[in-house]
């Protein structure tokens, strides 16, 4: 990778993380409020063991149908709500956000998993910087952003694989990887240090709120595909 090529990469993500500055920092401060109300708060743990006793027993299914509602439901809601942000084919839109938010769920499911159990569950910054360094490794990099550009990029091209080749990008891996990944670590990675901080059943389903927030963000402002987490 050439310092040019790197460089225009890292100045697109910092228009992106410019442009979405104060809803990535209410992110950052709901994840840190979280974390607090957690472990700081009397009844804060208490108040959230349900949803730690339902993914403990759901396993798969219930972060599946955590991101189900979560990245599917809710922001299709907001979709279909909002008659000036509303899509072509608003309820194929609104399936598909759905589809892939599951699959993600079990994903962060088996690689959450993974990471406690290669780095155990321990609340130290340097656990929580390892863990936060190879999921983005393994989620991100190796698994999730080639996949998440070309999903994003399909749904905005109103699921038509022929508008979508005639709007690809000259560069793709400049144009739509690098950029997109050098702003999601900028304002996913905080996120993911506070998530991996809470107890492995936990960690998925207030993710999960974290997606969310983001993606109704994302529609708000017309940039799901820019914005979304990868």
């Amino acid at each position: 990778m050439s310092f040019a090529f790197a460089r225009r990469g890292l100045s697109t993500a910092i228009a992106s993380v410019r442009a979405n500055l104060v809803p990535m920092l209410v992110l950052w401060a709901l994840a840190a409020a979280l974390l607090v109300f957690y472990y700081r708060v009397p009844g804060g743990a208490a108040l959230l063991e349900p949803l730690l006793d339902w993914q403990t027993r759901g396993g798969w299914l219930a972060a599946f149908m955590n991101r189900v509602v979560l990245l599917g439901v809710l922001p299709g809601v907001f979709l279909l709500s909002v008659r000036s942000i509303r899509p072509p084919r608003p309820f194929l839109t609104v399936l598909a956000y759905a589809a892939w938010g599951g699959a993600w769920g079990v994903f962060d499911n088996v690689l959450f998993a993974f990471l406690a159990k290669c780095f155990g569950h321990g609340t130290d910054l340097g656990t929580l910087l390892v863990k936060t360094l190879v999921g983005q490794l393994i989620g991100t990099i190796l698994v999730g952003l080639v996949p998440s550009v070309l999903f994003f990029r399909w749904v905005a091209a109103d699921f038509s694989i022929v508008r979508m080749r005639a709007e690809w990008p000259q560069r793709f891996f400049r144009d739509a990887c690098l950029s997109l990944l050098l702003a999601n670590w900028i304002v996913w990675i905080p996120v993911y240090v506070c998530t991996y901080a809470f107890p492995l059943a936990l960690q998925v389903q207030l993710f999960g709120l974290a997606g969310c927030f983001w993606m109704l963000v994302g529609l708000q402002t017309g940039r799901a595909a820019k914005m979304s987490k990868v």
